[in-house]
């Protein structure tokens, strides 16, 4: 069968419309223990979800012990009250229910998530661990020995790497430049006495956030939440304050992996907090960059043959935020490929996106946020940092405006502070392979043998 040419497809069809996204209006209260409770009600359905935001992370870790926030996230659910990690794990299996814990910079979070029938035994569960967690010497022991087998596996990877190295870079001393997970130096003297203390000290109804949504009340929820989380009471010792550290000067570093099949690039520059004004501004210029359609991805893969992907990522957060962006390629590209990454990060102030380009990436950023809170968790989840970062929770709802109303005027305001700058730039991989190339680079190269780094120190040096 022939398909005549006049029924062929020459172009794609052009995009519809955002369809508009409508919130459910959050119900507050504050418990007489401080815990701020935020419920939503959406009925789609017989699911409900709950996050408990503990506002302690990694910035929380003490100096010399990188790793413990997660640490102790993780050791949340491996043993609590009467029950062993087992039981927890069998109990959780019998309500049909999903229940984590992790932990970011800003904050931890415990997670839970189960059928209408079985929520309240599941958020009564949660309840149990945040409160009572055994943190028993085998079961660190042997989260410690997973988290070392996983730090293998991220130093294994070029891209993995890079990225830990470039966030070092971008914030020097600061709490926010250390690894989420630790180093296999920190994981090796955190102690069970450690977990304790921090447990105890950052772990708080005072400090945390409960969000609860899907199918019930809201006031439904509070009232459940009063119950469960009322009797739970701040320690006599608050936690003190995190403080911030100067930023550091760009710094360019090559640490060498000879094993590496390809070399990763990853450049960092300290960005916004997620209060800012220009935040909107931001996601706006870093869409411009990202995707296949991306800038970046476009003259690194597309035009260039270099890579089979980059892209950009900002992070905005309760401190100082972090802009990157980042590709894999062949060794012998790295130089080639360095120079088109920061050149397309220039770009956004030499040629600034026209209204055709930004009507595209502004649909994108609209999709992936509506898509984002299609779900249950995924509301709450934004509610949740919205709550976390101090902003009002009608904000959400005006996201689609304030994305629509950027121009490129106010994108080209934000590159030129935060990512048309000189980044500091970390490249792992094979370096003897390339390291020649590198004398074209204006800047001081740091070559770092990758038996000597060490992610613990602003210096990325044993």
């Amino acid at each position: 069968m022939t398909v005549s040419s006049s029924r062929a497809i020459t172009t794609p069809p052009a995009p519809s419309a955002p369809r508009p996204i409508h919130f459910p209006k959050p119900i507050e209260a504050v418990l007489a223990n401080g815990l701020r409770v935020i419920a939503v009600t959406q009925r789609n359905l017989p699911l409900i979800a709950a996050h408990l935001i503990v506002r302690c992370g990694a910035t929380s870790d003490p100096q010399d012990r990188p790793g413990l926030a997660t640490t102790t996230a993780t050791l949340l659910a491996q043993g609590a009250g009467p029950y062993s990690a087992t039981q927890i794990a069998e109990r959780v299996d019998a309500l049909g229910a999903r229940l984590d814990a992790a932990a970011g910079y800003d904050a931890s979070t415990l997670s839970v998530i189960a059928m209408t029938t079985k929520f309240r035994a599941a958020l009564e569960l949660a309840g149990t661990i945040v409160r009572e967690p055994s943190f028993t010497g085998d079961d660190l022991e042997r989260i410690k020995a997973k988290a070392l087998s996983d730090l293998k596996l991220t130093y294994g990877s070029p891209s993995g790497l890079a990225r830990l190295v470039a966030t070092r870079l971008a914030f020097g001393e600061g709490p926010y430049a250390h690894p989420l997970a630790g180093t296999p130096r920190s994981l090796e003297v955190i102690s069970r006495d450690d977990v304790i203390r921090f447990h105890r000290t950052h772990y708080v109804p005072s400090r945390s956030l409960l969000l609860i949504g899907g199918d019930l009340d809201p006031h439904e929820a509070i009232a459940l939440a009063e119950e469960l989380f009322g009797g739970w009471h701040d320690p006599s010792e608050p936690a003190s304050e995190v403080r911030e550290a100067s930023l550091p000067s760009p710094r360019f570093v090559v640490v060498d992996q000879p094993a590496a099949g390809r070399t990763a690039i990853v450049t960092a520059s300290p960005a916004i907090r997620r209060r800012a004004h220009d935040y909107y501004a931001g996601v706006v210029a870093t869409a411009i960059l990202s995707g296949y359609s991306g800038r970046l991805n476009q003259e690194v893969r597309v035009k260039r043959g270099l890579s089979y992907g980059a892209g950009a990522q900002l992070l905005a957060r309760g401190g100082a935020g972090l802009f990157t962006a980042a590709t894999l390629v062949d060794h012998r590209k790295v130089a080639e490929a360095t120079e088109v990454v920061v050149a397309t990060l220039r770009s956004l102030l030499d040629a600034p996106p026209q209204a055709a380009e930004l009507e595209t990436r502004k649909t994108s950023v609209l999709g992936n946020f509506a898509r984002s809170v299609e779900t249950i968790e995924g509301l709450i989840s934004a509610f949740g940092e919205y709550a976390l970062y101090d902003l009002p929770l009608g904000e959400i709802e005006r996201f689609e405006d304030r994305v629509k109303g950027i121009d490129a005027r106010e994108v080209a305001e934000f590159a030129s502070r935060y990512i048309a700058v000189e980044p500091s730039i970390a490249l792992v991989g094979n370096v003897d392979e390339f390291i020649g190339d590198l004398s074209r680079f204006e800047r001081p190269i740091e070559r770092i043998p990758f038996d000597e780094l060490d992610l613990g120190s602003a210096k990325l040096r044993e």
